[in-house]
């Protein structure tokens, strides 16, 4: 998979887990594991670019990141719709407010845009 698109997939889940500071510990393993099963990467390299995004000043531009996955992903509806559900779980996996759902809708909006 191509690296800026697998970037800006993991800046979007990063995203979540930063908007209302879940717990890492509890993330990264589901982190990993989604990285791991669509993007190909190996659980050293998902853990790498976990970190090295949650260090990252909070993306100011994270529609950058949505139009990037959106475009990328455009002729293939079942690849969103499972990035979808995976942001959802990283969302559901703590406590949910109402920006991490703010943000979901913003996502679907823009995967799936008429």
């Amino acid at each position: 998979m191509d690296k800026m698109i697998k970037e800006s997939v993991a800046t979007l889940f990063c995203h979540a887990i930063k908007l209302d500071e879940k717990d890492l510990k509890v993330e990264k393993p589901l982190f990993c594991r989604f990285m791991g099963q669509d993007f190909d990467c190996s659980d050293k390299e998902a853990e790498a670019l976990l970190e090295k995004i949650m260090d990252e000043e909070p993306t100011t531009n994270i529609d950058t990141h949505i139009s990037i996955v959106s475009n990328a992903l455009y002729n293939e509806p079942y690849s969103k719709m499972n990035i979808l559900k995976q942001l959802n779980h990283i969302i559901f996996k703590s406590n949910i407010r109402d920006e991490d759902y703010e943000f979901f809708d913003k996502v679907k909006a823009s995967f799936f845009a008429r």
